[in-house]
């Protein structure tokens, strides 16, 4: 009787770790669809060309918040900021241009893996995200990235939680972004090794 008791112990224990490994994925890749990042990446590590992705970014953020920020959905703002590429790409060469560089500037939006990445009232998993991005010349110094949609870093007047609620997302996807300590640490280790996982999948079909 005592072994059965034991061997029933670690079913349901197995049953539960793999219940919990699997709820996490299940919501990330409704989360993954949910957000749009973006990204802005400055041309060198230089101390110049950072100030220059700095002003790159303000006035971005600047454009975003004065023409995306009342949009409702994810799909909305794919379409809005879509249409707005090409005046978003100017304005960014325009910024590099008055800072007295002379570097090109590429604004793109597709998809982008991206790491773990921690802000102030939020964090969001490593993956494949839809973002903008705005790459400047050699686009190899350090970057800035942040969430344009939910409008993370268009509105400060509103908490995480009522902005991401307020785009449509879902309770527990919010949940899963907005939870403080080591549980969602780990349950976002979870989601990178599932996202390595079919990287490599598709790797090999």
């Amino acid at each position: 009787m005592k072994k059965e008791w034991y061997k029933a112990l670690i079913f349901w224990g197995i049953a539960f770790m793999i219940l919990f490994a699997i709820q996490p994925i299940a919501s990330a890749e409704n989360l993954y669809s949910s957000v749009i990042r973006i990204h802005v990446v400055a041309n060198s590590d230089s101390p110049r060309d950072q100030a220059v992705k700095l002003a790159v970014r303000d006035g971005i953020v600047a454009y975003a918040k004065e023409n995306f920020s009342e949009v409702t959905s994810k799909k909305e703002a794919e379409v809005q900021i879509g249409s707005h590429l090409k005046e978003i790409e100017i304005l960014a060469a325009e910024i590099v241009e008055k800072a007295g560089e002379s570097l090109p500037v590429t604004a793109i939006l597709e998809n982008e893996v991206y790491p773990t990445r921690e802000y102030e009232a939020l964090a969001l998993p490593a993956g494949e995200y839809l973002s903008l991005q705005i790459r400047i010349g050699d686009a190899t110094g350090q970057n800035w990235w942040c969430v344009l949609f939910p409008p993370m870093c268009l509105n400060s007047a509103i908490g995480a939680e009522d902005a991401l609620l307020d785009a449509g997302m879902e309770g527990e996807n919010v949940r899963l972004i907005t939870r403080d300590g080591e549980s969602y640490r780990v349950r976002f280790k979870i989601l990178e090794l599932w996202q390595e996982a079919k990287t490599k999948l598709k790797g090999i079909f």
